[in-house]
């Protein structure tokens, strides 16, 4: 390169850099928006801006240098983004024609801060940022095409990818013979069924995983009164489907799920109760949604939750920029994310769970009746006096459960922060 492009080159890096936080949350939308199959759930989200920001960087690093194409190695998270979406069934074409569309956005800004910061000598040094991107995209898509295969031949071939394609067509309803799927999932499709999703804390490595998936199960069969060995469907490597086979009417135990497992790094997102294949799918549906709040609320979450506990928000997280539009509408300033509103928020809601009773709120929190005056009147100085209104008290009390669950993901950030 002449030094005037080298120049250049280095300079986008430089802009690139400095607002790269921006770049990757930008790539991610556009690529999640124009390829469905990876617009997937918080955690494969998390799995795949870390495999992007990787991969910028190392691009990032190659256009600036003269490495050779053999020397090109796709970054250790890329690969294992591959290999869980070969667990989960992705396609891999879904996959490659992600990168794709990342290059072609890439280049995009690349070569508008070319052309502003070159003039004259930009394009040498489009062309350079051209060629070696390219180089850098073949490369690295082909590894993570190896990587996708060998994980899908091992991952089918296990005992483990029988019992989840089997799984996956119950669900969808494409088994012809129940009594087929029956016996190859060696679980019975009829009577009640409760579904568990049960995940691992991300830093565990893939063998200690397995580990703690399987002393989670263990945990639980004594709490679901299950005279049948579970069923047990593995998602990816740190994740699994639980179903149990329990009595009607089954009470679910929370407190006793989150003792049971107290000491273990694993988290449990509780369907409820369904009765036969229909039940058996809305039970997982259930779980999965919970899953979702779970992870969205991040380390603020507690280890167990269950349907039960958080069905009306679960029912508002589809959409979750219209669910922060409506808390913030709803809670006025008590929807920024700060100490004194946690303990206002947490005190209105109580207040209303307990009919708008001041001795009972001040009973069941154990501060005096007083203090909860005190709370509740600041609350309403935020939000503004609703309770002559029904539809706003019910809305209210929604917005005021989306934030207890929910938190940072549906709160506005303090300006500290």
């Amino acid at each position: 390169m002449a030094g005037s492009s080298d120049d250049v080159v280095r300079g986008v890096v430089r802009e690139i850099l400095r607002n790269r936080d921006q770049l990757i949350s930008d790539l991610s939308s556009q690529i999640r928006a124009q390829v469905e199959a990876l617009d997937l759930d918080t955690r494969m989200r998390g799995l795949f801006e870390a495999g992007t920001t990787d991969n910028l960087m190392a691009v990032l690093d190659f256009v600036q240098n003269d490495a050779a194409e053999k020397d090109v190695q796709a970054p250790t998270r890329a690969l294992v983004y591959a290999r869980t979406l070969a667990q989960r069934d992705v396609p891999v074409s879904a996959l490659i024609r992600g990168y794709r569309i990342g290059h072609a956005e890439f280049l995009d800004v690349a070569m508008r801060l070319a052309v502003e910061l070159g003039g004259a000598d930009s394009a040498a040094a489009i062309v350079r940022l051209v060629n070696r991107t390219a180089v850098y995209i073949d490369r690295v898509c082909e590894q993570v095409g190896i990587a996708y295969e060998q994980e899908r031949d091992r991952w089918v071939g296990s005992r483990g990818g029988l019992r989840q394609e089997w799984v996956a067509r119950v669900l969808d309803g494409s088994v012809a013979d129940i009594g087929q799927a029956e016996q190859v999932l060696r679980y019975s499709l009829s009577g009640s069924h409760v579904a568990l999703n049960v995940w691992t804390d991300p830093e565990i490595s893939p063998r200690a995983a397995v580990d703690v998936l399987d002393a989670v199960r263990g945990a639980l069969i004594p709490l679901f009164d299950d005279s049948r060995r579970p069923l047990l469907v593995p998602t990816d490597e740190h994740e699994v489907r639980l179903w149990f086979s329990v009595p009607r009417e089954f009470a679910i135990d929370v407190a006793a799920i989150e003792r049971a497992i107290s000491a273990l790094p694993g988290r449990v997102a509780i369907g409820e109760c369904g009765v036969d294949v229909a039940g058996f799918c809305r039970s997982l549906r259930q779980a999965d949604r919970v899953r979702e709040i779970v992870l969205l609320a991040g380390e603020s979450a507690p280890r167990v939750v269950s349907h039960a506990q958080v069905a009306a928000v679960a029912l508002m997280v589809g959409d979750i920029d219209a669910l922060r539009e409506f808390v913030a509408d709803c809670l006025g300033e008590l929807a920024v994310d700060n100490h004194r509103n946690v303990w206002l928020r947490e005190t209105l809601c109580v207040f209303l769970a307990n009919n708008r009773s001041f001795a009972a709120t001040a009973q069941e929190l154990a501060v005096h009746r007083n203090t909860i005056q005190y709370r509740v009147r600041q609350a309403l100085d935020a939000i503004g006096d609703v309770f002559d209104d029904h539809d706003r008290t019910l809305h209210l009390h929604l917005a005021l459960q989306a934030a207890r669950w929910l938190g940072p993901a549906v709160l506005r950030p303090t300006a500290s922060r």
